[in-house]
This record gives C-alpha cells, structure tokens and sequence, in this order.
C-alpha cells in the first residue's frame, strides 16, 4: 500500500509499505479520506514532542472496512464493505481514569498518528471497538469530522453556558469553528468570536456568531460594551498562545468560564489573583470522551451539526504540499487526503461540504 511517511522533520515521503493485517480484535479499513490536523503541522515541524520520523501521520478519517480479525463478530453492523469512522484514541480500559470514566486521560492512551502508524495511507488498522458504522446515517461523509467535533462537544460541555447565555470563541480554525457550531446547536444567545483571517471568519459568521476585533484593546471594550462590562459566560481558547489565554481569562465574567482547548504555546501567566476573587473557573479541555465522539458521529450524519469551513480535497502524494501550504496561511480549514491519483484539488465552499466529503 502507499503511505504518507515521515521521512524526517518537515519532509514527508511516499512510500510502499506493506498492507497490514487486522489483529483478531481488529479491522482493515481502506481509507477514503483523512483529515490534517493543528496537531500534526507541529509535528511536521518537530515541535509537538510525540511524532517522529518513520511514522504515518492521520487520526481523522472515512473510509471501508476490507477485512475483519477472527474474534470479531460479523452478525451485526461491522462487516466488509461498511461504511466507517473510528475513535483514534485508544486507552487501557482498567486504570483508574479508564474506571473514572475518563479514558481520555489515561495514562497510557495511544493515538492513531501519533503512537502508532495512522490513515495517511491507503488502509489502516484499528480496534473493532472503536469503529463507527455510518451507512445509517443521513449524511455518512460527514463522519470525517467527528473527531475534532468530538473536541469541540467536549469543551462545550465541561462549561456552564446555557441557552440564552454568552460566549466568545478566540480563533475560528477547525476547532474554534465546531465550537461555534455546537454553542449555537446548544441555543447560546449572544455569541461571539475573534479571527483574523477574514476567510474563515465568514465561515464563522454563518453560525450566526459576530465577529469582533481581534486587536486585544479593542476587543476588551467591545465586549465590556456588549456585556455591560461582566464578559462574557464562557470564553474558549481554541489558539493556545500566551495572549489569547490571558484574554480568555480577562473576559470570562464573575463565576464565568474560560475553558483553554489550544495547544499552541507549552506555558503562560494568567493573573490568578484576580481570577479568584472573581471566582473565574478555569478549565483545560483534552480530546473527548468516547460518548463525545458517538455523539459527534450522530450529530453530524443527522445534520444537528456542520462543519462550515472550506474543505480542500486531495491526493495523498500532496501531503507535502499541503502541510507546507497549512503553515504558511492557507485559509482552507480543513484539507482531506485521499489515497487516489489527482491532477489537481478540489477545493469545496463552506455549502458544497456539508453535501459532500
């Protein structure tokens, strides 16, 4: 098969590698389309601290199961030809987080393109009980968004918003975008977000979100304005610099919370004296729990969810290119891989993706 390689940092190489065969608890699955990730431009870059040469990057993806391992069983759903998603993370199942219900924080989790060899290649191999069958649903393509929807469910949800509420969103890529997209599923009256590439805000203002300055004095008065100078009930970091988390924690009201998702810088200083006195609850937000993620599939193949950003589609020969072209501003918000021969992209509008991936 043709797989996507690291070859060293900031060089991918295509490569023939062999098919690999599924585990007894496992299935092959050929893959339609994988998606790029904030995660892995740094690890493109060298920067992220878990992805290194030799390994086959990608844990977004769509595609068909080829083959099944002897122990799974057939009689239902999971069979050769079905249509599937799969959670990417995988977690031991007996440690105390697993037991806590917070597999996604074990300890010993492991990441598809992360860990172990993922779908940027024309199949990939992952545990039977991570599968998602998606034949069912409405919209089965869709389903190449359900991890990053997955972590936007999951910001959303560790927060207090409530219908009727307030919230703004720093920065509109993929995931500040899916977190617009499920506050205003949530019913979040006023909301708001910041982003600079004028591209994908108008994806974000087809939430019906308002977009405000991005210019940090500005955007304080615009909200204290807005807000009657309490901020807003929820703040998200979806961006991770230094700047942005302090925003985050300046414009969350009293009892308010600034949740941070971004992974962009290692540190930061947030002033945590005043944080307290105004009793700011400040949450980190990781992955998604596997609930998350059924709930990402079924919201998005039902059509409760959209992901609204441009979605650029390509062969997977132009990884390479396309990293490359992530790094130095494209607008695309999401680019989808595909193990097929191309002259060129396709290059889908915010309504030609919810149609079709």
């Amino acid at each position: 098969m043709r797989a996507l390689v690291l070859d060293r940092v900031q060089e991918f190489a295509l490569k023939e590698r062999p098919t690999p065969d599924p585990g007894p608890h496992e299935v092959l699955v050929r893959v339609t389309a994988a998606g790029i990730c904030g995660s892995e431009l740094a690890g493109f870059k060298g920067t992220d601290g878990l992805r290194h040469p030799g390994l086959v990057f990608g844990h977004e993806f769509l595609g068909s199961i080829a083959a099944v391992g002897d122990a799974v069983a057939t009689d239902g759903a999971i069979a050769v030809g079905a249509t599937v998603t799969a959670n990417p993370l995988r977690s031991c199942g007996l440690c105390g987080l697993c037991r806590l219900g917070s597999p996604h924080l074990c300890q010993s989790r492991r990441l598809l393109g992360g860990h172990v060899d993922g779908c940027n290649a024309e199949y990939v191999v992952v545990p039977a009980a991570s599968v998602h069958v998606v034949d069912h649903l409405a919209d089965p393509n869709a389903a190449v968004f359900a991890e990053p929807t997955a972590c936007a469910l999951h910001a959303v949800a560790l927060t207090k918003v409530e219908p009727g509420g307030s919230a703004l969103v720093l920065g509109a890529g993929p995931i500040g975008l899916l977190i617009l997209e499920v506050l205003r599923a949530r019913g979040v009256e006023s909301l708001w977000f910041t982003e600079r590439n004028d591209a994908r805000a108008a994806a974000a203002e087809s939430t019906g979100a308002v977009r405000l300055s991005h210019t940090p004095t500005e955007l304080i008065g615009h909200v204290h304005e807005l807000t009657g100078g309490l901020g807003a009930d929820a703040v998200f970091d979806a961006v991770g610099s230094s700047s942005m988390r302090l925003l985050a924690a300046t414009l969350t009201r009293p009892g308010g919370d600034a949740c941070f998702v971004g992974l962009h810088e290692a540190d930061s200083v947030l002033p945590w004296r005043d944080l307290i006195r105004r009793e700011v609850t400040c949450t980190g937000s990781f992955a998604y729990t596997p609930a998350d993620f059924s709930e990402a599939v079924e919201s998005l193949g039902r059509g409760h969810l959209r992901f609204r950003g441009e979605v650029v589609r390509a062969p997977l020969a132009e990884g390479q290119a396309w990293y490359e072209r992530l790094l130095d501003g494209h607008p695309a918000t999401k680019v989808l891989l595909e193990p097929r021969s191309a002259n060129q992209a396709d290059v889908r509008t915010p309504e030609d993706s919810a149609d079709e991936v």
